[in-house]
């Protein structure tokens, strides 16, 4: 069974985080950011690999070997031009007067795109439904789900991870489509990102939609998922939403990435549940009700990106908890972060019109009928509890808490942060905060909230699958303990 690590999220007073944009220069940041860059390329050779032979077969199923190979020359061809042109920057800025040099680089710039072409295509793009069964987009007419590719992934690379997205969830899912133009040009493009603020077209595009799903007052549920650098986008999304939006529609949204290369994540507290009168004391519910991160060890990007954050910037803020795979290399979403996590069922087939309990039970990794689905193991790990990083937050705090804890466990930023709520008598509930009887002061150490507790327990996403939801799973174990009590009172 894999080993999961967790790591809960920030739990601090409101004083206790700032962005690490707004606490650092830009230039710093650049020179920060490309040296601990540096330090994770030997991890580079890690992205692509193990190979895995059953995701290969469900990418055939949903785009041609022809364009997959296609893409793939095309980013190697892309990557060794762009390494050439690294090259040769320096002595070219040297040795070329600025208008032949200026002329140079735009020329360049130019052949890229044109090499890239044929892997672009429609900014936004939309998961296939599948023809055997009935329209997902009806099953849930009140959620929209919303996917940010990350680096190196061509229109026909999108179209197949919001299909499996799509066949996973039993929901459909719109795509943005996070633009390729090389791993180099991606990167230079993530540093733009973190460390300039740079809201390039992929931001305003993320933040156009969904600003519009949030508002639409028929949408009661907006879930994204990112991947990669579309975590960055994904977090730049949220800054600007953030000050656009009330508290009570951004509590729409509930956020889940995976290989996360973001060197920040906001969830401002919730004014109804913040005291403003102690500095203090902010120990507070967010305004977004859940954010997962889900990260493979060996994975170079997230080791530059939320890894990195959470490990050493202890005071950046960076909302939501965190999973990591021990030991798990690769940084392709299906191959080494659904397959592992979310294996789909044999045969891969949905079944959309299962009831509530067939469809709790094929999420438990049983399948309806009696048959016996593929062993969700990462689900039914143990987690491994990350206890030094919660301590050393606190002590790195600026302002320390009222009270010494090393993670907090409430009702009113569980689902956000991945771990058991806090019913009204005190004692833990399953499922993150599906209750409310909270308050802030419902602070308990990571000891009596995680420890002993699996992925399953901690992690809200899983309760998707198959088309199912928090609310169908909250109903169905309710009507497991009147079956229960029932049965109990027969027996008397």
């Amino acid at each position: 069974m894999a080993s999961i690590k967790f790591i809960p999220s920030q739990m601090g007073p409101v004083t206790q985080y700032s962005i690490r944009a707004l606490s650092s220069g830009p230039l710093w940041l650049l020179i920060q950011d490309t040296g601990v860059l540096l330090t994770v390329l030997p991890y580079l050779p890690l992205l692509f690999f193990p190979r895995n032979t059953k995701a290969k077969i469900d990418k055939e199923k949903s785009r041609s070997k022809v364009k997959s190979w296609m893409d793939s020359a095309i980013q190697g061809v892309l990557f060794l031009l762009e390494a050439l042109l690294l090259v040769l920057f320096i002595p070219a800025l040297i040795s070329l007067p600025s208008i032949l040099f200026i002329a140079a680089a735009l020329l360049c710039v130019l052949l890229l795109r044109l090499i890239a072409w044929p892997t672009q295509g429609p900014r936004i793009l939309y998961s296939s439904e599948p023809t055997s069964s009935p329209r997902t987009a009806d099953q849930h007419p009140h959620e929209r789900w919303v996917f940010i590719n990350g680096i190196c992934t061509g229109s026909s690379g999108l179209q197949a991870n919001i299909d499996r997205l799509s066949l996973l969830f039993g929901r459909q899912v719109v795509g943005i489509h996070n633009q390729s133009f090389g791993m180099l040009s991606d990167l230079l493009e993530c540093l733009l990102q973190r460390c300039l603020s740079y809201y390039t077209m992929d931001v305003r595009v993320a933040c156009e939609i969904l600003k519009e799903y949030l508002v639409d007052e028929e949408v009661k549920k907006v879930v994204l998922v990112a991947h990669s650098q579309g975590g960055i986008i994904a977090s730049m999304a949220v800054d600007a939403l953030v000050a656009e939006l009330p508290g009570n529609i951004m509590g729409k949204l509930e956020i889940y990435t995976f290989g996360s290369a973001a060197s920040h994540f906001h969830n401002p507290p919730s004014a109804s549940t913040t005291d403003t009168k102690s500095p203090t004391s902010g120990l507070q519910s967010n305004i977004i009700p859940c954010i997962e991160h889900y990260a493979n060890e060996y994975d170079m990007v997230p080791r530059w990106g939320v890894l990195y954050v959470m490990s050493n910037l202890l005071n950046n803020r960076y909302a939501g908890s965190v999973f990591v795979r021990a030991g798990a290399s690769g940084h392709m979403f299906v191959e080494h972060y659904l397959d592992p996590i979310f294996p789909l069922p044999r045969p891969h087939k949905l079944i959309p019109n299962t009831s509530i309990q067939q469809r709790h039970a094929i999420g438990n990794g049983h399948a309806a009928n009696g048959r016996v689905e593929e062993a969700l193991s990462y689900l039914d790990a143990v987690v491994d509890l990350d206890e030094a990083i919660p301590v050393k937050r606190q002590n790195s705090a600026p302002v320390k808490p009222l009270v010494q804890i090393k993670a907090r466990v409430n009702s009113g930023t569980a689902t956000s942060q991945g771990v058991p709520a806090i019913d009204g008598d005190g004692s833990l509930n399953s499922h993150g905060a599906v209750n409310g009887h909270g308050t802030k002061n419902d602070d308990v150490v990571v000891e009596q909230g995680a420890r002993g507790r699996t992925v399953r327990e901690l992690s809200r996403l899983w309760l998707y699958l198959n088309g199912s939801s928090p609310e169908e799973r909250r109903e169905q174990e309710a009507r497991d303990r009147r079956i229960s009590k029932d049965e109990a009172l027969l027996k008397r």
